[in-house]
């Protein structure tokens, strides 16, 4: 079986958060590393990165040079037009899983990367999705073959793709209750991270160990593009 690949939605604005969450640094590190870095633990080739233009330089000083990640610009506010966007960079075999997840979340634990990897592997499974506590939440690892349909012009979002697939379709309760959890604002972020108040990696070299409130982005208000 092939290695998963991964495609991380970080093209959204920011507006409400104050900055673009790709760079939201939390727990000392910037939201877009600590995504990739929990793709790449769990074995996913490659790991396409969907960032806003503007952010293509940023994000690329934070990840560094990683052969197995792809970094591609997206400027629609569509999380499934950037979905397909990262799915014309990397198009993925009929049987391969794919994790889909955005950055506007905290990354969820490998036992449940793992867990939705495992359940998509059984015969007729075309998606795996996780639910904590009976609510449904992210990533979800879809198969290639129920992606491509979207390079085929399939008109609805990604949750009506799914929902197409509902009787090939788990639900996985797992004890992760970052699967719920999604970062929008300040608010999502303190409920999160008691204490913790917004600021962007949006220098290479940043000094993550606390935030300079000189590099702050001021407030704003926004859409929400990443799920």
């Amino acid at each position: 079986m092939s290695a998963p690949a991964a495609i991380l939605l970080a093209a959204g604005e920011g507006r409400r958060m104050g900055g673009p969450k790709a760079l939201l640094v939390v727990d000392g590190t910037p939201l877009v590393l600590a995504h990739v870095e929990r793709l790449r633990e769990i074995g996913c080739r490659p790991i396409v990165v969907v960032v806003r233009s503007a952010m293509v330089e940023h994000v690329h000083a934070v990840l560094g040079d990683k052969s197995w990640v792809q970094i591609v610009a997206s400027d629609t506010s569509s999380m499934v037009a950037s979905l397909v966007v990262g799915l014309q960079r990397g198009v993925p075999s009929a049987g391969q899983a794919v994790v889909v997840s955005t950055v506007d979340s905290l990354p969820v634990r490998r036992s449940t990367l793992s867990a939705l990897l495992s359940a998509l592997s059984e015969n007729g499974v075309e998606v795996a999705t996780p639910c904590h506590q009976g609510r449904g939440g992210h990533p979800v690892v879809v198969r290639g073959s129920l992606l491509q349909a979207l390079l085929r012009g399939y008109p609805g979002t990604l949750r009506d793709l799914i929902r197409s697939a509902e009787a090939q379709r788990v639900r996985l309760a797992v004890d992760d209750p970052a699967v719920t959890i999604g970062l929008d604002t300040p608010a999502d972020l303190a409920a999160a991270r008691p204490g913790l108040t917004p600021w962007f990696a949006l220098t290479p070299r940043a000094d993550l160990s606390a935030p300079p409130a000189p590099e702050r982005v001021g407030k704003g208000g926004s859409e929400r593009a990443g799920r």
